[in-house]
């Protein structure tokens, strides 16, 4: 009895990295091959990931990006077994894999239990990994924008795999007729293996390929990209008496989040007076001509009123927890409200920015 079963592969395409004209233009977009090779460059093995089943899972709270990655193994005799007994994979935006690309922390997978990425002393075995990346909502935001600059109907990543490859002698086997060393485990506690790791295994930079219309029906969703966004965007320099504009934001931030929604309106007003600064807005001339005059736009453009108006009532608000002897009372304040100012704020600064 050997130590595993040999698993089937599916009636399903699985291309060379260097074929040509074999698939269809979707199945070559899709899946790609790379070997396992030990020592001085012998192949073992290969992995291969196809780009059509990635998913997103997890939603908003705990966004995970499953990449399922199969794993063969050549045939080898039964005294010289080979497995695959821990993978590693690193999720980057830049062919090399260099640390500096990395999207996410890395994703490290044990496969010594039943050692499923086994040789077979028949055959060829395959065994699917399902590597998932967990990833932060800034992570999802950065995945995000690197699709959405690519130009291309597939959107590609790289997957940097590190694999460790070991031989196995393996024991307690029930192997009629044939005459077996004394095994001081019971035979009930089933099979055991020594591992013998090699020093050297190697996976060479592994492309994902996933077409645009996939990602956004199969993988966004699940990583609840559909229901958050992130808000990049750049604050002023430096200002007389403000060390950081972002950690007047940050402030208003931590306010909202500790419900003192008075000084978190407060710290928007900060905000909205370092713009004026920086852009040389003053009562008489105020922020909508500055920017009006910078963009060049016309008499009557609706965007100056648009521009007036919402810097008028988000300030306003942004300066009733200052005079609280006014006609508004900062204790009203509710979360909703001191959010929408937060938004609004947040809103006012990116457009501003983007001139």
């Amino acid at each position: 009895m050997d130590i595993g079963s040999s698993l089937r592969e599916k009636d399903r395409c699985r291309p060379d990295r260097t074929a040509r004209g074999n698939c269809d233009t979707q199945c070559m977009a899709q899946i790609q091959k790379q070997s396992i090779t030990v020592g001085s460059g012998r192949i073992v093995g290969d992995v291969s990931v196809d780009g059509g089943a990635v998913r997103g899972e997890g939603g908003p709270l705990r966004p995970c990006f499953l990449v399922p990655l199969t794993i063969m193994m050549q045939n080898r005799p039964k005294e010289s077994m080979l497995a695959v007994t821990q993978i590693t994979g690193r999720l980057c935006s830049d062919q090399n894999a260099f640390s500096q690309s990395i999207i996410c922390a890395p994703q490290t997978e044990s496969l010594t239990n039943g050692f499923r990425a086994h040789s077979l002393p028949q055959g060829t075995s395959f065994h699917t990994v399902y590597l998932r990346f967990s990833l932060t909502s800034a992570e999802v935001e950065h995945l995000e924008a690197l699709r959405q600059s690519s130009k291309a109907d597939v959107f590609c990543v790289y997957l940097g795999l590190d694999a460790t490859v070991a031989g196995l002698r393996t024991h307690n086997e029930m192997v009629p007729d044939v005459e077996q060393e004394p095994s001081p485990w019971d035979m009930n506690l089933g099979l055991y293996s020594e591992v013998l790791p090699f020093w050297d295994s190697r996976i060479d930079v592994t492309l994902i390929q996933v077409e645009q219309s996939r990602w956004v029906t199969d993988v966004l969703p699940g990583l609840g990209y559909n229901r958050i966004r992130l808000l990049e965007m750049t604050f002023p320099p430096p200002l007389p008496g403000h060390t950081s504009a972002a950690a007047q934001f940050d402030k208003a931030k931590r306010a909202l989040d500790e419900r003192r929604y008075g000084d978190c309106i407060l710290g928007c007003r900060g905000l909205l007076n370092m713009w004026e600064r920086q852009l040389g807005a003053t009562a008489k001339k105020r922020i909508a001509e500055v920017v009006a005059a910078d963009r060049a736009w016309p008499e009557g453009d609706i965007r100056r009123d648009l521009l007036d108006t919402l810097w008028k009532e988000v300030g306003d608000v942004a300066n009733a927890p200052h005079h609280p002897e006014g006609d508004v009372n900062a204790e009203i304040f509710e979360g909703r409200d001191a959010r929408l100012v937060l938004m609004l704020t947040a809103a006012l600064s990116e457009y501003l920015e983007r001139q």
